[in-house]
């Protein structure tokens, strides 16, 4: 610490991307969503009259909205309150509501006073220092900013603290603050909107394929560009999707001991980037759809009106949220069937959905089980307690295997010996998704899966295994081998 900051014994900091890695006005704006979504339809007005009215609209919205939970920035507060036990005083002066500004000093502990926009005043930039100027008068104050805004702040103050993880704004900074001391800042680039985006979730699009390879249209050209335009614009929807739930969900995953490490629930991804991204996501699903049918738009449709209904509301009911995931998943069979302009089997459609609720009661019951490890009842936003891990398993394994019985049944039907040379091979497949799905839930009741299946098959050897003879076998039933 120089001895110029040390000299002075004011310290204001702002709160948005300097003492917190988030954005209190967008938190508030999500939180509000996400309880009463018809809000969306009333920002633009509110937004008219001023962003004073908009901050102060959206925090009488918000006033339930915890901050406990949410990212701050350690050095800043580390740097704040050492300055508060040598004898400063810390004040928050933001441009968010004071009634938000509040919740965060009274969670630091150490804050002197507030500074925030009213219903009339948005307090930033110059209105900022100068709300800082009339709270202090002539006493000299040190600054500790982050954005362009804070340049007009900084001009103003005896001297600066700059909170950045950009190189270009820190140098401009540094040019006209020879002095100013620099404090880190979490940054983003492609690798961080990757894991916004889950780019390994869209390993299950490929059940889009699956149509095409069990009606044997391997060599039709455009069934197969067929399954690749839904492949593709399921994936942009589902990302798209994904970043829709981490925004409403920011309070929850910072609950959960790994969900917190996402981008947006950790703040290493801004909520604007987050925010803007989803649309383009859905737009670019949508245009690329279009080249497959009207059809298959359609089907695009209802996946993208289902999993909004369950990143709002339908993931915290219980049972309806496992069902709704298996038939997510068998709307993207019926999905790559629609858009290759093959049939989906009847089978099929009976084989996933038993399949795939079993897979979603893993996803649950996983969930549970660290719960029950840590000693806490309730899920982090979903309908379940800790007493319901053993109903969520007799659910789970019962689905499983009456997915096995569904290829029983389908190995005896007429259909299959229109496809195959010789079906009875299709019965080794019976014992192999036997032996997968009990291992999965033995796995899970020790404890060694990933509350999400796909990441754990993905890692699996065994599951490698699996599939790799589950392939020899069909091709030995198609071919007679």
């Amino acid at each position: 610490m120089s001895e110029r900051q040390d000299a002075v014994g004011v310290v204001c900091a702002d709160v948005d991307g300097t003492v917190l890695e988030t954005d209190l006005l967008y938190e508030s704006l999500l939180f509000a969503i996400k309880r009463h979504p018809c809000i969306v339809f009333l920002v633009p007005f509110w937004l008219l009259r001023g962003r004073a009215h908009l901050k102060s609209e959206l925090a009488r919205r918000a006033a339930e909205m915890s901050v406990a939970v949410m990212p701050l920035n350690e050095e800043v507060v580390a740097y704040l309150r050492d300055r508060a036990e040598s004898g400063s005083s810390v004040i928050l002066a933001s441009a968010s509501h004071t009634t938000l500004v509040g919740k965060i000093a009274e969670r630091l502990g150490f804050v002197s006073c507030i500074i925030g926009s009213d219903d009339s005043n948005n307090c930033k930039g110059s209105r900022k220092a100068d709300a800082i100027k009339e709270q202090l008068g002539d006493v000299p104050w040190e600054y500790v900013g982050d954005s362009k805004a804070d340049l007009k702040v900084w001009r103003q103050a005896a001297s600066v603290v700059c909170v950045s993880g950009d190189r270009h704004f820190s140098d401009r900074v540094r040019r006209e603050f020879p002095n100013a001391r620099f404090i880190n800042k979490t940054t983003w680039g492609p690798a961080t909107i990757a894991r916004a985006l889950r780019i390994h979730q869209w390993l299950k699009n490929a059940l889009v394929f699956l149509p095409v390879a069990l009606a044997h249209q391997w060599s039709n050209a455009d069934a197969i560009m067929g399954s690749m335009i839904a492949a593709v614009s399921f994936s942009c929807c589902a990302s798209g999707v994904y970043l829709l739930n981490d925004l409403l969900d920011l309070e929850a995953d910072r609950q959960h001991p790994r969900k917190r490490k996402r981008p947006c629930a950790s703040g290493e991804l801004p909520l604007t980037l987050a925010i803007a991204l989803a649309p383009v996501l859905f737009t670019v699903g949508f245009g690329i759809a279009a080249f497959a049918s009207r059809s298959f738009v359609v089907i695009l449709a209802l996946y993208l009106l289902l999993t909004t209904a369950y990143s709002f509301r339908l993931k915290a009911l219980a049972l309806v949220d496992i069902i709704l995931l298996a038939v997510l998943y068998t709307i993207r069979i019926v999905g790559g069937g629609v858009a290759a302009g093959v049939p989906v089997s009847q089978w099929l459609l009976g084989l996933s959905m038993f399949l795939f609720l079993s897979l979603a009661c893993v996803k649950r019951f996983s969930e549970l089980l660290v719960l029950q490890q840590r000693n806490e009842n309730r899920t982090w936003g979903r309908g379940y307690s800790v007493g319901d891990i053993e109903q969520v398993a007799s659910f789970g394994s019962a689905s499983g295997y009456i997915s096995v019985l569904v290829l029983a049944l389908y190995v005896s039907s007429q259909e299959v010996v229109k496809l195959y040379q010789n079906p009875q091979v299709i019965w080794l497949a019976c014992p192999l998704l036997l032996y997968w799905i009990s291992r999965i839930w033995l796995l899970a009741r020790r404890g060694l899966v990933h509350d999400d299946p796909l990441v754990f098959a993905l890692r699996d050897r065994v599951t490698y295994v699996v599939g790799f003879l589950g392939m020899l076998i069909f091709l030995g039933a198609k071919f007679a081998l």
